[in-house]
């Protein structure tokens, strides 16, 4: 398992589930020889849901904010820490653990862009789309930052590819054409005018914004629309025939003081996506990253932990939780505590999911 932390990048040995161990670290990188320091006041996505105390430090001090994906044996790590870059790991120095933990440099760093907030890679294309980047001389900052394209395809060697920047009009809290988190796949779902093209599906605040950046040189937004309730559209996925687009809202249920609610997205046609409904769960958390497989969307929702849907009436927005691993049993309050993200493609069932103040669970789920 691979787990960000708030100064770097610890690596854990799940082979045993029920014995985990930490077995390497990776400090976090530093271009201050680049960019000019930040301080959080001046980078406003820092600012929800912190305090006084926080905001007056500097993020050169470490960030919250980490995000990691995997390519080709090797780590791409990205980090809201100014300024960053994106590091990359080769994963195979972990081989050679031999009980102390091994305290690792990284093999490559990208320098073409500070902070990044998400990291996301089409291992089918070899390239990573970099999300909420705040500096960059290639791809502008906070104010024009979509997707900052790389090719990864030689992983020690990443490259400038181009950049997406949308700039319908929508609703944006940070700036116009900003995108939060993304999917990129080779679309093979049912719209066929699109079948065959790279396409992303973005999480752009308000919006669901869809992507065609096949030419990297020359990415043409295909469809873009919102929901009139929505409050910040963090982050999604497709289900696996590519027809539905499930996303999360990380402010719906604070600043509207309602339950939480996993958004629906018809997507067959991409040039019109089409909103569906909401699920409305059983709890009052917020609901973070999801993730699908097979028939079932995982997510993680801060202060209510995973929480495992069917997703057979998804058309209808007809879910049901069919499991749940809470992390945080003593409330269910919509505060910025609990769990962030999960992982649950192992091929042996194992989920792995990350809490914020109580660390890395293991867990394994009975969905038969």
């Amino acid at each position: 398992a691979l787990v960000g932390l708030t100064n770097g990048m610890a690596f854990v040995d799940i082979s045993k589930p029920n014995e985990p161990v930490v077995v390497a670290r990776l400090p976090e990188s530093n271009l201050n020889a680049k960019f000019k320091t930040l301080s959080i006041d001046q980078y406003p996505a820092c600012n929800l849901g912190l305090g006084e105390t926080a905001r007056s430090k500097s993020i050169t001090q470490g960030s919250s904010w980490r995000d990691v994906k995997v390519y080709d044996d090797h780590a791409f790590i990205v980090s809201d820490a100014q300024p960053h870059g994106m590091q990359v790991l080769d994963l195979k120095k972990l081989r050679s653990y031999k009980g102390e933990v091994l305290e690792l440099t990284h093999d490559a760093l990208y320098d073409q862009f500070g902070p990044a907030h998400n990291i996301i890679i089409n291992e089918e294309t070899g390239y990573a789309y970099a999300a909420g980047v705040t500096q960059s001389e290639v791809c502008g900052s906070r104010n024009e930052s979509g997707l900052h394209m790389i090719d990864i395809n030689d992983p020690k060697n990443p490259s400038y590819a181009g950049c997406y920047i949308d700039t319908e009009p929508g609703f944006y809290r940070v700036a116009p054409g900003y995108i939060h988190d993304s999917q990129c796949v080779i679309y093979n779902g049912p719209d066929s005018e699109h079948q065959g093209k790279e396409v992303c599906f973005n999480s752009a605040e308000g919006n669901v914004v869809i992507a065609d950046v096949s030419d990297k040189a020359s990415p043409t937004t295909i469809g873009f629309e919102r929901q009139a309730q929505m409050q910040y559209s963090h982050q999604g996925w497709l289900t696996e025939d590519q027809s539905y687009f499930l996303m999360n809202d990380e402010l719906d249920e604070r600043n509207l003081g309602r339950g939480t609610k996993t958004y629906i997205w018809d997507v067959r046609d991409l040039d019109n996506p089409e909103f569906v409904g909401y699920y409305e769960h059983e709890t009052n958390s917020i609901d973070h990253n999801l993730y699908i497989k097979g028939n079932y969307a995982y997510e993680s929702n801060y202060n209510s932990g995973l929480q495992i849907l069917d997703l057979s009436g998804v058309a209808s927005a007809d879910l049901e939780r069919v499991a749940f691993f809470d992390t945080q049993p003593q409330t269910d309050a919509a505060s910025f505590k609990g769990t962030w993200s999960n992982y649950p493609f192992f091929e042996s069932g194992l989920i792995v999911l990350s809490d914020i103040e109580t660390g890395l669970f293991v867990v394994q789920p009975n969905l038969d």
